[in-house]
């Protein structure tokens, strides 16, 4: 069964916990946004060619990062990372609404290239010159 991009809202509906096609209005509107957002992240990651073909249907784990990184934002388009109810502390994170985690983007480009992606290369710290 082809998986096109992006995936169904019912798909979305499912990994929120609710029943398929109870989500109207601007809920929905929001649950299609977060994977119309979520598809254009993975999609810039792959060539042209790649894009046409995981448009018609995508790797099972490809639809999985779309699905992931569309609930994340979802769920928590303010990006929250804490919050208390006594004395009011809400906490913001730098990442926002959605977003692709690194080992996403490694999943993604494995995905297109077939080769493992090792994330960025840091250089080692310099000796301490004394």
């Amino acid at each position: 069964m082809p998986r096109p991009l992006p995936p169904a809202p019912s798909e979305l509906e499912g990994d929120l916990g609710v029943e398929e096609g109870t989500l109207d209005g601007v809920d929905k509107v929001r649950a299609e946004r977060s994977l119309d957002k979520a598809t254009t992240l993975v999609l810039a990651e792959v060539a042209p060619g790649t894009v046409e073909r995981w448009t018609a249907d995508a790797p099972a784990v490809v639809e999985l990062v779309v699905l992931t990184a569309a609930r994340r934002g979802y769920e928590n388009p303010r990006g929250i990372n804490q919050e208390t109810l006594g004395a009011h502390t809400v906490g913001l994170s730098e990442s926002t609404g959605v977003y692709l985690t690194a080992r996403e983007l490694g999943q993604v480009r494995r995905a297109a290239t077939g080769r493992r992606y090792r994330g960025p290369s840091v250089p080692p710290p310099l000796a301490h010159q004394g």
